[in-house]
Parts: C-alpha cells; sequence; structure tokens
C-alpha cells in the first residue's frame, strides 16, 4: 500500500512540478519578450530547473519521507541526474514513437508514460531508497 501511496503523491508532485515549470516559463517570456528559439530553449530549461529543484523538496520530505541530512549534495546530484536522463529519455521516446506515425497526442502520453515510471522507481530505490539494500542468499 505504501508503494502505491508514494506512486500517487510522485505524480501530484509531477503536477505541481508541471505548474511551476510552466508558470516560470511564461513569466520569463512575458517579462523579456524575444523572438528567438535560443532564447525560448535557455527560458525552458530554467523553468524545468525550477520544476527539478520543487520536485527534489517535496519528494524528499512528503512522497519518500526522507529526514535524513547526510550526504544532501550527493542526493540531489543522483535526483538530477535521474531527472536528466528522464528527459533524454522523454525525448527521444517520443522522436521515436512519431517516427512510428503515432498520432502526436498518443506519442506524448506514451513517452511522459516511461519517463514518469523511469523516473518513480530510480527516485525511490536509488535517489531516496531507505537504509541500505542487501541481498538475501539463501541458506545452503
Amino acid at each position: 500500500m505504501e508503494n502505491v501511496l508514494q506512486l500517487f503523491k510522485f505524480a501530484a508532485v509531477g503536477c505541481v512540478n508541471t505548474l511551476i515549470d510552466w508558470s516560470v516559463y511564461f513569466v520569463i517570456l512575458k517579462i523579456f519578450p524575444a523572438e528567438s528559439a535560443v532564447f525560448y530553449a535557455f527560458a525552458k530549461g530554467f523553468s524545468y530547473f525550477c520544476g527539478i529543484i520543487n520536485s527534489f523538496f517535496l519528494n524528499r520530505f512528503w512522497t519518500f519521507k526522507d529526514s535524513l541530512r547526510e550526504n544532501e549534495g550527493s542526493r540531489f546530484a543522483k535526483f538530477l541526474l535521474v531527472n536528466l536522463v528522464g528527459l533524454g529519455f522523454n525525448s527521444v521516446s517520443l522522436y521515436i514513437f512519431l517516427n512510428l506515425e503515432f498520432k502526436h497526442t498518443m506519442a506524448l502520453l506514451f513517452a511522459t508514460s516511461i519517463t514518469f515510471s523511469f523516473n518513480f522507481i530510480l527516485n525511490k530505490l536509488w535517489v531516496f531508497r531507505k537504509g541500505k539494500m542487501v541481498a538475501k542468499t539463501s541458506g545452503g
């Protein structure tokens, strides 16, 4: 039951992150109107990073309830790596699905589902893992 609750919390955090990401992006465009693809890319990178920062803290304290303060820099580096690899998976998946002639909405849905699953599993088992994972061996 804890895993299901964490999955729903992780999804809720993702919705909040998207809201932050898009809000920051559109505020930047409103304050600094520019007609440059490079500017849009930098603005999007910054807004996405704002969502990642929010995601780290909400997932740390709410989704996975991790109150340990040790190795905070290492934990954030792992979190950032997972999110950047996830972003890469998302982009590549979307590209593949579109080239397989999926409708844009379906391609986006499948790519997002893949990325969501990847991010949840790695955050749960690696970034915010509780205690040490010990391999169980059968007696012999």
